[in-house]
C-alpha cells in the first residue's frame, strides 16, 4: 500500500510526450518523494511507448475495447441514470490532474455511463452524464490472480504477458474486485521500496482503513525486494519486477479495467 500525503503541481516534458508532472514531497510509508504522471511517457529501451487514446463520438456504436471517461470540470454522479445527483466528482485526482473513470459497459443513447468510483467502498459505481466528459478507449486489461500470484496483460482477447507478482499476505490481502488504472507515479528514487513507477488503483485496503497517516489505496508497483515476487507478502499491493512495472508505465493508458480475483 502507498500514500501521498502534499502535492505540488508543475508542468513538464517526458521523453517527447508533453505530460502533466506533479512533485510529490512525501509519500507516507517507505516509498520516498514521486512524480503523478497524467499520461505515460514514451520510455526509450523498453520498446513501449504510451499509447494515444482517440476520442470517441458520444453516438458511436459499439467499441471494440473498454470506455474511458476523463472528466473537465466537477461531475455530479446518480445512482441511476438521469437520476438526483447523489455526489460530485472532482475535475482532478488527488494530485491535481484529470480524473478517469472506467466506463462499465457502453454509454446509453440517452447520454448516460455507469462508471466505477474512486471512492470507499469497493466496488461502487454511478452514474454520469458523457455530455461533459471525454470518452476514450482502450482494448488492454489487467488480470491479477491471487491464487497463482501473477498477473497478467491482454490485448483485447491476445495475452501480452503473463509475470509473476507479488500479492497481500493473508492478513492483509489484496480486495478481489474490479477496478482500473486510477494514478501513474514516478517516485524520485527508482530503486526504492516502490521501483520505478505505481500505478495507483481505484480501490482500498479492506484490512487497513488508514495507512501511514493516509487512505490505505491499492497500487501496482515495484519494489526493491526482488526475492519477494511471486509470494504472497505485501500490505495490499501488487508487486512486480522494476522492469515489467517499468514496461507497462509505458503501455497502459489511465482507465486500463484490472480484475483481481
Amino acid at each position: 500500500m502507498w500514500r501521498v500525503a502534499l502535492i505540488l503541481a508543475l508542468a513538464s516534458l517526458a521523453g517527447g510526450v508533453g505530460v502533466w508532472i506533479l512533485a510529490v514531497p512525501h509519500h507516507a510509508g517507505e516509498g520516498g518523494s514521486g512524480r503523478e504522471v497524467a499520461a505515460a511517457p514514451s520510455l526509450s529501451g523498453s520498446g513501449a511507448a504510451a499509447p494515444a487514446p482517440q476520442p470517441i463520438e458520444q453516438q458511436a456504436p459499439a467499441v471494440v475495447g473498454s470506455l474511458i471517461a476523463t472528466l473537465s470540470a466537477p461531475t455530479p454522479y446518480s445512482s441511476q441514470p438521469g437520476g438526483p445527483p447523489v455526489g460530485t466528482l472532482p475535475a482532478d485526482n488527488p494530485f491535481g490532474v484529470p480524473q478517469v473513470l472506467a466506463v462499465v459497459g457502453q454509454a446509453d443513447s440517452s447520454g448516460w455511463a455507469q462508471v466505477e468510483l474512486p471512492i470507499r467502498p469497493n466496488g461502487s459505481v454511478g452514474y454520469i452524464q458523457t455530455s461533459g466528459v471525454t470518452l476514450t478507449e482502450t482494448t488492454y486489461s489487467v488480470n491479477v490472480s491471487l491464487a497463482s500470484d501473477t498477473l497478467t496483460v491482454l490485448d483485447g482477447d491476445k495475452v501480452v504477458m503473463t509475470v509473476p507478482a507479488a500479492v497481500g499476505a493473508p492478513r492483509t490481502p489484496t480486495p478481489p474486485d474490479h477496478t482500473y488504472l486510477w494514478e501513474l507515479i514516478r517516485p524520485d528514487n527508482p530503486n526504492g521500496a516502490y521501483g520505478p513507477y505505481i500505478f495507483g488503483l481505484a480501490e482500498f485496503s479492506d484490512a487497513y482503513s488508514v495507512f501511514n497517516g493516509g487512505d490505505a489505496q491499492i497500487g501496482i508497483h515495484g519494489q526493491d525486494e526482488p526475492g519477494s515476487i511471486g509470494h504472497p507478502v505485501s500490505h495490499g499491493c501488487v508487486r512486480l519486477d522494476n522492469g515489467v512495472i517499468t514496461q507497462l508505465a509505458g503501455m497502459l493508458p489511465l482507465g486500463t479495467p484490472v480484475t483481481i480475483s
